[in-house]
């Protein structure tokens, strides 16, 4: 049973070209993080953590993801005047063209789905998800949070998948100001994050498990388009 209690703001990130992905992630925590936490209180940030990518995964010769900027704003409100909220998030904007191709970075507020709480240590994988032009948002979330994840959840021995969560994207994801304010690119329809562990079914099994969903998926899910990922989740903050 999906459960969708919270919103999240999901930042894309891709760094500017002159920068290596190391040194973007560096001054990422090393430096904007402190930032953002100490503007929490004015701009109602309940909790802010980092993603770093470690492993791109495909589909070979795709727009990699350098990093996932998720921040919960479902808590305190902002303690900021109009005028410091505006401040706060103008000096997050400004360091942000630092290291942030804010063109190619898309930003979305979604929903969160919690399909299943397990084990969630080591690396996520995150997926980037996209659909088939053919299908809706709607008609695509609907599936996804209704036949696509249920199946593979049902199914351990063969995906493999502890803790899983599914965020959407909302129709309108980009009139969001923080997406027009950054010329950001279309937002997907959301994100998967899941922890894996080793299947325990046989290879043979879990193959034509993991393909027989495929095909099924093939009238809404775009994978040729659908960025896979494996990063560590560093918390910075919780209040």
């Amino acid at each position: 049973m999906t459960a969708v209690s919270r919103q999240r703001l999901v930042f894309l990130l891709r760094k500017q070209p002159h920068l290596s992905r190391e040194q973007f992630q560096r001054y990422w925590w090393d430096h904007h993080a402190p930032l953002v936490r100490d503007r929490a209180e004015v701009l109602g940030i309940r909790r802010y953590q980092q993603v770093h990518t470690v492993q791109h995964l495909g589909p070979e010769g795709a727009d990699e993801i350098d990093g996932v900027a998720e921040l919960w704003v479902d808590g305190p409100a902002p303690t900021g005047t109009r005028e410091q909220v505006a401040a706060a998030g103008l000096e997050l904007l400004e360091d942000e063209r630092t290291f942030i191709d804010l063109a190619r970075s898309p930003i979305f507020l979604g929903a969160e789905h919690h399909l299943q709480a397990g084990p969630h240590e080591g690396l996520r994988l995150t997926g980037v998800v996209m659909r088939q032009p053919t299908v809706t948002r709607e008609t695509f979330q609907d599936y996804w949070v209704g036949h696509h994840g249920p199946t593979a959840l049902a199914r351990p021995d063969a995906f493999g998948i502890g803790e899983y969560y599914q965020v959407h994207a909302p129709v309108d994801a980009e009139h969001n100001p923080l997406a027009v304010h950054r010329g950001a690119p279309p937002a997907p329809e959301g994100i998967a994050e899941a922890w894996l562990s080793p299947p325990t079914l046989a290879a043979a099994e879990a193959d034509a498990l993991r393909a027989a969903l495929r095909e099924t998926d093939t009238p809404y899910f775009d994978y040729s388009r659908t960025v896979r990922f494996m990063g560590e989740v560093r918390p910075v903050f919780e209040r």
